[in-house]
């Protein structure tokens, strides 16, 4: 727990190179709860109207039943507006968990595929909160492959 919070700690630090910073809390199961934060950056690119284009770099810490770990992640997102204040985002990227094992879940190997998809919602025009799901897996490059299969909540705050 000490290396996580002196990451998070470092993390901050850096805010100033972000448009935004969320907070995220989602479970995989009963006994399984994740807690996260995470930087986001704005691309200056457009794919078509009414999309946005952003790399988003997430720590999270995942308390177990029995066992914890930590994982670390990058991915780029698009996000597509509905109204001005409705939207959808996707993303899928690279993870690095601390453990190949989580209570009996076993993921073969320390990299992982990270894939979301959320539906988002502008209360202000500093603060945003998304309903998403999350999906992490090896993609069978090893013969173990749990994968962790989760639904958060995600409170943005834009800068």
């Amino acid at each position: 727990m000490k290396r996580f919070l002196l990451f998070l700690v470092f993390f901050s630090l850096n805010l100033s190179a972000f448009d935004r910073v969320n907070f995220e809390y989602a479970t995989w199961s009963k006994d399984i709860d994740i807690f996260g934060i995470g930087l986001q950056k704005d691309l200056d690119y457009k794919i078509i109207e009414n999309t946005k284009l952003s790399v988003e770099v997430d720590a999270e810490y995942v308390d177990g039943e029995n066992d914890d770990m930590y994982i670390l992640s990058a991915q780029p997102m698009i996000s597509y507006d509905l109204t001005s204040k409705l939207y959808l985002e996707g993303g899928i990227g690279i993870s690095y968990f601390s453990e190949k094992s989580l209570d009996n879940k076993k993921f073969g190997m320390h990299f992982q595929f990270k894939e979301n998809i959320g539906f988002g919602y502008r209360i202000t025009d500093n603060f945003e909160t998304t309903l998403k799901y999350t999906h992490y897996s090896n993609a069978d490059l090893d013969d173990e492959n749990s994968g962790i299969d989760s639904v958060g909540l995600k409170f943005i705050y834009l800068y």
